[in-house]
C-alpha cells in the first residue's frame, strides 16, 4: 500500500496526539483500578487481543480512488487524522478537494484495530526521513465532556492537555453488560452513549461516571487478570451496520 502525498493546506489546526495505544503520556484517574501513569505491565491477555476490541469503533479517512491514505504534509511529519465522526471526515474532505481538484478524494470507514495495523504497516514505508502520524479526531463535545470530568477528578489543565488524546467513559463502579462468555465492564467512546445506556438502571445514582484516555483503557484492559472489559459499539458502528444491511438488500447487490 503506497501513500499519497498531495499539496494540502492543513484541514485541522488543534495540536495532535498519536494514536493512543501506548504511544501517549498517560492520565490519572480517580479509580481503583486505572493508575494511568503506571509503567506498561505484565501482559494478561495478549496484546493483540485487546486490540481486537476496537473492532466496534470505525474510523474515517481520506484516501484517493485506489484507497491510497492521503495525509497532511508538515514539515517532516506526514498527518493522517482518523475521525471519529464521519461528518467531520466529510467536512475534511470537501475542505481537501477544494484544495485539490484534481485528486479524486473519498472517505473510507476502518474499524479503529484495523487502521492501527494498517497505520503501522504504512510508517515503515515512509521514506525521507518522515515520521507518519496518525491522530484520532474524536467528538468536540465528548473531549469537552472528559475534560470537565477529569477536572473534577482533580487532574490539573496542563496534565490534561498534554495526555487526553482519545476520552473514554465508564463508570464506577462499572456498569457491565452480558456476552456469551459472561459480563464484562463497558468502556464508553462517547458520553451520551454512557447517559442513554444508564437509563433505566436501577441505582444508577450509585454509578460514578468517569473519564481517561485511550492508552490508560487499553493499559487496563490488557493488564486485567482476566478478559474482562468491552468497548460500546459506537453510534457510527451501528449506521455502518445499517447502511451495509441495505446495500445487501438493494436489488442487483448479489
Amino acid at each position: 500500500m503506497s501513500i499519497d502525498r498531495p499539496r494540502l493546506r492543513p484541514l485541522v489546526r488543534r495540536r495532535f496526539a498519536g494514536l493512543a495505544l501506548g504511544l501517549q503520556t498517560a492520565l490519572i484517574a480517580a479509580t481503583g483500578g486505572l493508575a494511568l501513569t503506571a509503567p506498561i505491565p505484565a501482559q494478561a491477555i495478549p496484546e493483540a487481543q485487546a486490540v481486537k476490541k476496537l473492532a466496534v469503533v470505525p474510523v474515517f479517512i481520506l484516501t484517493n480512488e485506489k484507497g491510497a491514505p492521503l495525509p497532511i504534509p508538515r514539515e517532516k511529519t506526514l498527518i493522517l487524522p482518523m475521525y471519529l465522526e464521519r461528518a467531520k471526515a466529510d467536512q475534511a474532505l470537501a475542505d481537501f478537494s477544494k484544495a485539490n481538484p484534481s485528486i479524486k478524494a473519498r472517505v473510507v470507514a476502518l474499524p479503529m484495530n484495523v487502521a492501527n495495523e494498517k497505520i503501522t504497516a504504512l510508517s515503515k514505508e515512509v521514506k525521507d526521513g518522515r515520521t507518519l502520524i496518525a491522530p484520532v479526531i474524536p467528538a468536540d463535545v465528548d473531549r469537552q465532556q472528559a475534560v470537565q470530568i477529569l477536572k473534577q477528578q482533580g487532574m490539573a489543565e496542563k496534565e490534561i492537555n498534554e495526555g487526553l488524546s482519545i476520552p473514554v467513559f465508564f463508570t464506577k463502579p462499572f456498569l457491565t453488560v452480558k456476552t456469551p462468555e459472561g459480563p464484562r465492564g463497558v468502556f464508553f467512546l462517547s458520553y451520551a452513549d454512557l447517559q442513554k445506556a444508564l437509563t433505566g438502571v436501577p441505582d444508577k445514582a450509585k454509578l460514578q461516571i468517569q473519564a481517561a484516555d485511550m492508552t490508560a483503557v487499553m493499559r487496563e484492559i490488557i493488564k486485567a487478570k482476566d478478559d474482562s472489559y468491552v468497548f460500546f459499539p459506537t453510534r457510527e458502528y451501528f449506521r455502518l451496520v445499517e447502511e451495509q444491511k441495505r446495500n445487501a438488500a438493494a436489488p442487483g447487490s448479489k
